[in-house]
């Protein structure tokens, strides 16, 4: 067998082995348009309604950002596993902790916006990325649908 043959086949397997990882490529979207609807009404221990969403208020919302905070997402997802929610629960209880500390400000909406997720194969590829939370006081926040 020539060289230039075993060449050509060495290529071959190499890139026959590597398609199905690029293949195995999925994109899981957290911020599609199904979530983007969701809207939940929390009670706080004062009588007051919180107001968490998975995107920021529109415009007729009449709403003025307040705070903005990140979290590793990859973090908030491995301490939420054993939590009905996961990592978004981990998030929301976050937030709400930190509604409660300040109710001076009147926040009454919460933005959840939690990073799309990317795999390679098995491999995570947006451990890094972070969640953000921002926090709204709204004259006419979303409401749940």
């Amino acid at each position: 067998m020539s060289y230039f043959i075993k060449i050509t086949q060495t290529r071959f397997v190499a890139v026959s082995l590597v398609m199905p990882l690029f293949a195995a490529c999925s994109f899981n979207m957290n911020q599609n348009p199904l979530m983007e609807r969701v809207v939940q009404s929390l009670s706080l221990d004062d009588g007051k309604i919180l107001y968490a969403g998975y995107k920021s208020p529109d415009p007729d919302a009449q709403c003025q950002l307040i705070n903005e905070t990140s979290r590793n997402w990859y973090v908030a997802k491995t301490v939420g596993q054993f939590k009905a929610g996961g990592g978004r629960q981990v998030l929301q209880e976050d937030a709400i902790a930190s509604v409660k500390q300040r109710p001076q400000e009147g926040i009454n909406y919460i933005a959840l916006m939690i990073p799309n997720e990317t795999n390679i194969g098995v491999v995570d590829v947006t451990a890094g990325q972070d969640a953000k939370t921002s926090y709204f006081r709204c004259v006419n926040p979303p409401q749940p649908h």
